[in-house]
């Protein structure tokens, strides 16, 4: 059964508390605090003690990146995340409805669920198709809530026609409600989801989206205590392996410089997804522009953001307009997202900077040889 709050997660399976040396490191190294060293083990024993820390609540873009950074294999994203959502609650303000809008199954309306109901019917049969338990194979393709929103284009690529899919309706990482302080919503999502996942018949899942790779592979069984009883592989990853082994080729290519934006989950996911990210884009034909925050040191796009200041939205601005910022002084228009949360925080700003969003992995399907998925218009 999931844990019952952030704080399980700060000790992972094997740590205990005083594993904790109040170090400060995780803050030292925070690519958007860089504290010193008096001034981050302050704040850390603030916030071990509960106490309301002078800077963390007020600056942290909650990015994962601590996670990586501290010694001792602690997940400081966890503590701050329990003090963050404590403090939210004092306020009495809750959860805004428009977060808890895009919540996936904690109401039958919802913003995919509204979006799935709107499909054309064509969309409505692939996904009911989805839904049933595909059969026995080594590799399943989870469909997340975004992907769904887009069952034409993944049902007839032809570089992902080896997957058998698996995306019940109501099925969901439980990204947004973790995100945004709902840790109850999160919990009952996870019990849904692992009980539909449970069923499948496959040695691995492999996950349309990132953030399923993450929550479903690394959250989950990491800081929550949810292991699945297969390996969880990000389609990134598994499309990579396959254009390694020769069992996939690029059939168009594009020659330009692009800009990869870095999501604040590949930390958590590792070298090997921004290996298979900027290898696939590469052998795509592109030349990979980095930022000077990138990879294991990326700035959030903001979305986590809108979490700070009892849900002040205007953070998720004030976060993406550094992230927008060291695009544009790149000077290359070309942008891909890999985030689906990324790709509409950046998406904000394109117009205004003349800057080519692309989503990464609709580009990289198009190499393969798939036609880009039809866009949505209701």
């Amino acid at each position: 059964m999931v844990h019952k709050s952030y704080i399980d997660g700060f000790l992972p399976p094997g740590k205990e508390e005083k594993n904790c040396v109040n170090c400060g490191i995780c803050l030292q190294k925070c690519p958007v605090m860089k504290m010193g060293k008096e001034e981050s083990r302050a704040e850390i024993e603030r916030l071990l003690n509960g106490e309301a820390p002078k800077r963390v609540l007020d600056e942290c873009t909650f990015c994962f990146h601590c996670n990586r950074y501290c010694p001792q294999g602690l997940k400081p994203y966890a503590l701050i995340m329990e003090r963050m959502t404590a403090k939210n609650r004092q306020s009495g303000k809750g959860i805004p409805k428009a977060a808890e809008y895009m919540f996936t199954g904690k109401h039958e309306s919802g913003y995919f669920f509204d979006l799935y109901k709107a499909a054309p019917d064509e969309d409505k049969t692939i996904l009911a198709r989805w839904s049933q338990v595909p059969a026995p194979s080594r590799d399943t393709l989870f469909v997340g809530c975004f992907g769904r929103t887009i069952p034409q284009g993944i049902e007839h690529s032809k570089a992902l026609q080896p997957l058998a899919k698996f995306a019940p309706r109501d099925a969901c990482c439980g990204e947004i409600p973790y995100r945004f302080g709902d840790y109850s919503t999160f919990s009952q999502t996870v019990e849904r989801t692992r009980a539909q996942l449970e069923s499948l018949r496959t040695e691995r899942l492999i996950c349309y989206c990132g953030s399923c790779s993450n929550y479903l592979g690394n959250i989950w069984p990491n800081f929550h205590g949810v292991k699945l009883p297969f390996q969880v592989v990000s389609l990134w990853e598994w499309l990579w392996e396959r254009l390694q082994a020769g069992e996939l080729a690029i059939q168009r290519r594009m020659e330009k410089p692009v800009v990869i934006n870095d999501s604040c989950y590949g930390s958590e996911l590792g070298e090997n997804f921004y290996t298979a990210v900027r290898g696939l884009h590469q052998a795509a034909g592109m030349t990979v522009v980095e930022l000077p925050n990138n990879r294991f040191d990326s700035l959030c796009c903001g979305f986590a953001s809108g979490i700070r200041n009892n849900y002040d939205n205007s953070q998720v601005t004030v976060e993406a307009r550094k992230r927008v910022a060291q695009i544009v002084e790149s000077r290359v228009a070309d942008v891909s997202c890999y985030c689906p949360g990324c790709y509409a925080s950046i998406g904000n700003f394109a117009q205004e900077h003349n800057l080519k969003l692309h989503y990464a992995i609709n580009r990289i399907l198009w190499a393969c040889g798939d036609d880009p998925p039809r866009a949505r218009t209701s």
